[in-house]
């Protein structure tokens, strides 16, 4: 019976809305007055925009102030700004060329006042500025791309690579929005090959192609069951439990080693590479447990050595191949994501065609994210190519 009921409201609901009138909204007030233009703009130009400052009409019901432009790929666009605000932001612009903005006010009755047109000139987009800096670098496994964005503009960087039909064709994409970019594509065979970069802003503006010709350098990954521990006087001991000394080279990122608390700074940790290198990068993976925080190395040296070295713990004969300080994408103006993706794929440190070969490998790490007395490598993986088999 209750369903039976329930069956007829339901129909009975649906016969009273089909015999309604259609809802026509329209503005909450209605009035027929026009409200007043804004007046005595002024244009401060920025890359690619432009904040534009003024005086808003007197009228009492003044809801904001509208910005009519077109980009220069043909989009239409509307921007509004509070009546509260004086100043209305335009963006977008592909080009350092004089645009004309349409500024109209709109009252709560949406009128919309005669119209006046502002002259401004957009600089340089950051999409061509930051493509101006770009350099590439022939590295090992392929090239290294560096740039500079002071602006911290968000943009894509395409990176393209000749393929076997000698085209140019998109093979990663890299989005970022950090001061100074630094990003290296591998896995290229050591055969003479063209790379690009073009860049690309959220309005789909793009820049020019940056070219260069270039051998890639060949690159291996060290093999790390030849990997062993070393002890040296002044090393930091490591616990015996989950934090063991080798977890820091047994490709599983979910372990870690983990020396002892209390020990104060630095703390020092060797390892035996197993064979002498000459040594293009290291990736330092943080414990994934601990985001940004702990005992996850920030500020740290690399040092090595081929001879084998004094037991006493001496930095006789060591040579320092990297000052490194971990990158938190966030703190550079970059994104959550960024950071996200940078955590799981860890801190990469490059170095350089003129650091001598080595075989040992000694740690030194000065501050941790937690400014802990401790530290913990989730797993350090070791890139270059093999001079000596031992």
């Amino acid at each position: 019976m209750k369903k039976i009921l329930f069956l007829i409201a339901i129909v009975g609901a649906l016969a009273v809305m089909t015999g309604c009138e259609e809802d026509v909204r329209g503005p909450l007030f209605s009035d027929e007055g026009i409200p007043g233009p804004i007046s005595s703009p002024e244009v401060e130009n920025l890359p690619g925009a432009a904040i534009i400052t003024y005086t808003p009409p007197t009228d009492k019901d003044l809801l904001y102030v509208k910005a009519e432009y077109t980009l220069d790929n043909g989009k239409q666009v509307v921007t509004k700004s509070s009546n509260f605000l004086g100043f209305i932001r335009v963006e977008g612009f592909g080009s350092a060329q004089e645009q004309t903005i349409t500024l109209s006010a709109v009252d709560r009755s949406e009128n919309v006042s005669s119209p006046v047109q502002v002259k401004i000139n957009p600089l340089t987009p950051d999409v061509h500025s930051v493509q101006q800096s770009v350099e590439m670098i022939p590295d090992f496994g392929g090239v290294q791309f560096r740039w500079e964005n002071p602006n911290n503009a968000a943009l894509a960087y395409i990176i393209l690579a000749e393929d076997s039909t000698s085209e140019l064709v998109p093979v990663e994409t890299v989005y970022s929005g950090v001061s100074d970019g630094n990003y290296t594509i591998r896995g290229f065979e050591p055969e003479e090959r063209e790379f690009a970069m073009i860049l690309r802003d959220r309005w789909d503006n793009f820049s020019d192609t940056t070219k260069i010709t270039v051998t890639p350098l060949f690159e291996q990954k060290l093999d790390k069951t030849k990997f062993n521990k070393v002890v040296l006087d002044g090393d930091n001991d490591m616990a015996a439990w989950e934090g063991r000394y080798e977890y820091a080279f047994d490709d599983l990122p979910n372990t870690f080693n983990h020396t002892w608390a209390g020990d104060g700074w630095p703390q020092l940790f060797t390892v035996d590479l197993g064979v002498v290198a000459k040594l293009s990068r290291v990736n330092v993976l943080q414990r994934q447990t601990f985001f940004y925080a702990h005992g996850n190395p920030r500020l740290l040296e690399v040092w090595g050595i081929k001879e084998t070295p004094n037991p006493d713990g001496s930095f006789d004969n060591w040579v320092k191949l990297k000052d490194c300080v971990a990158r938190r994408p966030t703190l550079e103006g970059g994104t959550a994501a960024e950071d996200q993706e940078h955590f799981e794929n860890g801190d990469e440190y490059s170095f350089t065609l003129d650091d001598p070969e080595v075989r040992y490998i000694r740690f030194v790490v000065n501050e941790t994210w937690g400014l802990t007395g401790f530290t913990h490598f989730a797993e350090i993986t070791f890139y270059g190519q093999v001079v000596e088999e031992l």
